[in-house]
């Protein structure tokens, strides 16, 4: 009988300092992992959201990043 197919998912927040590709890479490579084999985790959805800097009125606020959609 076949073995039913579970749905799983993860997110993960990064920091915005001191980021790059390698990094990246090897985060998505753990989240892979996690879901099974870390030679063959199957990757149905990947959702990237880039984060802005906020303007200077709003980072004197304290605000150190910005997601706006559609304005």
């Amino acid at each position: 009988m076949p073995s039913a197919i579970v749905g799983k998912s993860a997110t993960a927040t990064l920091s915005g300092q001191n980021q790059n590709i390698e990094t990246v890479h090897h985060i998505v490579a753990s989240i892979l992992g996690r879901a099974g084999c870390d030679k063959c985790g199957r990757l149905a959805l990947l959702r990237v959201e880039f984060l802005g800097d906020p303007g200077p009125d709003l980072q004197k606020q304290g605000v150190i990043s910005l997601h706006t959609e559609g304005f």
